[in-house]
């Protein structure tokens, strides 16, 4: 039978592990051999030391894919902060077609006339490298929130920025995955609500404008399916990243565009 003393050990004392953080283990985490003796349900938040210690294991892992199906997003590079140790972050270039939605009949069309002319796809695209759009993207960590953050920006050929309503139809995102921008310039809010979904906001390391997909409810999509995974101990830096690309991949087509 459990004592007095027990049971007001017990009630005094601090979960270990909660479901929006490691709780205690936050303060005695010191080295990435820590991160790797915790089990994947530990992992709904990430220190900063955690965030970069994952974004290396996933660099290593994915950073050159041979095979032509693509099983993750690959081609990110570790960045350091030029001054300041500490706020470094994945980053990477890439070049995606134009638009996704409002102007493919257009482009049909367009794809009508080249085959009536003759003209090959390949000669299109050479004669056309005005079509691309160049768009920078980076995961961040944010320390408010406790988990990695995409940050991108997108330019066209002229090198002026996208206006709202041409990046959420371009194919950096999935098709009807956000909603209309409708008149709204600056940011991008769910229908029926004030919460922001896409924002403006300086890059927290550069501190140059960009635009960023808030990362309000991503620790409780990671932590959901890291509770139901198989429980590879010494991956979980790793699986934690391939776990945030697949739910940031539901909204934003990381596969899309050329590198």
């Amino acid at each position: 039978m459990e004592s007095d003393a027990a049971r007001e050990d017990r009630r005094g004392r601090k979960p270990a592990v909660g479901r929006a953080g490691f709780g205690d283990l936050q303060v005695v985490f010191l080295t990435p051999n820590t991160l790797c003796s915790l089990s994947p349900t530990m992992l709904s938040t990430l220190t900063r030391a955690q965030f970069e210690h994952a974004c290396h294991r996933y660099v290593e892992t994915h950073s050159c894919q041979q095979s032509e199906v693509k099983t993750h997003p690959s081609g990110w590079l570790w960045q350091e902060h030029p001054y300041v140790s500490g706020l470094g972050y994945l980053a990477r270039t890439v070049y995606l077609p134009r638009t996704n939605e409002p102007e493919a009949e257009a482009e049909t069309d367009d794809a009508t006339e080249l085959a009536d002319s003759g003209v090959s796809d390949d000669e299109s695209l050479a004669a056309s490298p005005e079509e691309l759009l160049a768009c920078k993207q980076y995961i961040v960590y944010s320390p408010t929130f406790e988990v990695p953050a995409f940050y991108f920006t997108i330019h066209g050929s002229s090198g002026a920025p996208l206006p709202l309503n041409r990046i959420t139809e371009s194919t950096l995102f999935r098709r009807h995955a956000l909603p209309s921008a409708n008149d709204n310039t600056f940011a991008l809010t769910l229908p029926d609500t004030s919460l922001a979904l896409l924002s403006q906001g300086d890059h927290p390391t550069l501190g140059t404008p960009s635009w960023y997909l808030h990362p309000c409810h991503t620790s409780e999509a990671v932590g959901e399916i890291l509770a139901e995974s198989d429980g590879r101990n010494g991956e979980n830096g790793l699986r934690w990243m391939e776990v945030w690309f697949m739910v940031m991949g539901n909204v934003v087509d990381f596969f899309a565009g050329n590198q």
